[in-house]
Order: C-alpha cells, then structure tokens, then sequence
C-alpha cells in the first residue's frame, strides 16, 4: 500500500498531466480561430479587386463611349465640310462654318477628357495589377501558414491524445478518496491547479497557489505526512 507522501506525488504527476492537456486544449480552441482570421483576410482581399475591377469596366465602358462621341463628331465636321462646296449663298456658308466652328470646340473638349481618361488608365492598370500581385502573394502565403495550423492541429490532437491515455492508466494508481479530492478541488480553480507546494515567505511558509501564510501546526502535519492538508484561504492540497 502507497504511503501518503507516494500518493501526493502522483497527485502532483497527475497534475502536470493535467495541466499539459489543459494548454492542448486551450491552444485546440484558439488555433481554428486563426485559421478563420487568414480566410477572412483572403476574402477581403477577393472583395477589393473585385469592387476595383467593376469600377474598372465602368471606366472602360465611359472611356469607349467617349471614343465613340470624337468619332461622330470627326464623322459630322468631315460631312459638314463637305457639304461647303455646295452652298449657294455666303448666309448658308456661314451657318455651315458656325456649325463646324461649334464641333470643333466640342472636340477639342472631348480629346481633353480622353486624354485625362488615358492617363487614369494607366493608373487603373497599375493599381489592378498591384492588388493581383498582393491577393496572389497572400493566398500563397495563406496556403503556407494554414498548413502550418492544420499540422500543429494534428500534432496537438496527437498529444493530447497519448496524455489522455497516460493519464487513464494513471488514475487507478492513486487512492480514489485522495483522487476525488483532487478532482473536487481542481474544478473549483480557474488556474486547475488543485496541488502545490509550499514556499518560504518572509515570515514564515506560504501557500503556492494562493501566496497566503499558513500556520505553524498546519505546516507540521505538512511535513508529518500522515495525512491531507488543505490550504485555510484557498482549499488547495498543501505538500512539501
């Protein structure tokens, strides 16, 4: 039969197992969120080049329609000037040159436009080009880091795994009154840790978990061992 002292010690073991399983799966819990973060990313950035490429053929489709305004235009001076050599009177002549006068402002309007059109298509192809590049390079480095995530995921799974199993053969080794206790205990902490040791403070031994001071005759059936302490402030199992 274990004395107290071997079945603290494997509370202690126990807890270590515990608290290995207890970082897996806070890690299990957080990790599929940043896999979540990279995929939000990449459709933000899928999103951007896309509103960019609508604005893109909104342009394009202006600037053609634009195009196609000068060419009409050119079409109207060519036949109005053409038209010239058939008038009769001076007054008709005048009204033709009036016309083709006006044309010719309105062209020269529009070439104005459609240079500043030109030169914003540039911009636009750069600016295009710019956000395939970044949308490519993040989906490759999104790849890279997700897989990166998938198998630290599994090897976690892994571990926690073998833990589990370890700690299954391990519970039948401890005093199932000691390890109730335990188990009481540590679900009642936030931080799981429902053992620990106690340390010496300035003015005599504190608890590990709490860091409050424990009394003389609690740290002499500390030290006797013949049976469990629990900490007065905290209620955690007290050893040396």
């Amino acid at each position: 039969m274990a004395t107290l002292k071997e079945e603290l010690e494997k509370l202690m073991e126990l807890q270590i197992l515990d608290a290995q399983l207890l970082e897996i799966n806070n890690q299990l819990k957080e990790l599929p969120g940043q896999i979540n973060i990279l995929e939000k990313e990449d459709i933000l950035l899928g999103k951007e080049l896309e509103e960019f490429e609508k604005a893109f053929t909104h342009f394009k489709v202006e600037r053609r329609q634009k195009d196609n305004e000068l060419k009409a235009i050119e079409e109207q001076i060519k036949n109005l000037q053409s038209r010239t050599n058939d008038v009769k009177t001076n007054k008709e002549y005048q009204a033709i040159q009036k016309e083709i006068s006006a044309l010719k402002e309105k062209k020269s309007s529009l070439e104005d436009e459609i240079l500043l059109l030109m030169d914003n298509d540039e911009q636009f192809k750069e600016k295009e080009k710019q956000l395939k590049v970044k949308a490519e390079e993040y989906k490759k480095k999104k790849q890279e880091k997700q897989k990166d995530l998938e198998n630290t995921i599994n090897q976690l799974k892994e571990n926690k795994k073998i833990l589990e199993q370890k700690r299954q053969e391990y519970l039948p080794q401890i005093d199932k009154a000691i390890l109730n206790l335990y188990i009481r205990v540590k679900q009642s902490k936030k931080d799981g840790i429902a053992i620990c040791r106690i340390t010496k403070g300035s003015n005599g031994n504190i608890c590990g978990g709490c860091y409050v001071y424990i009394p003389g005759y609690l740290t002499e059936k500390i030290k006797r061992k013949t049976e469990i302490v629990q900490c007065e402030n905290c209620g955690r199992i007290l050893i040396e």
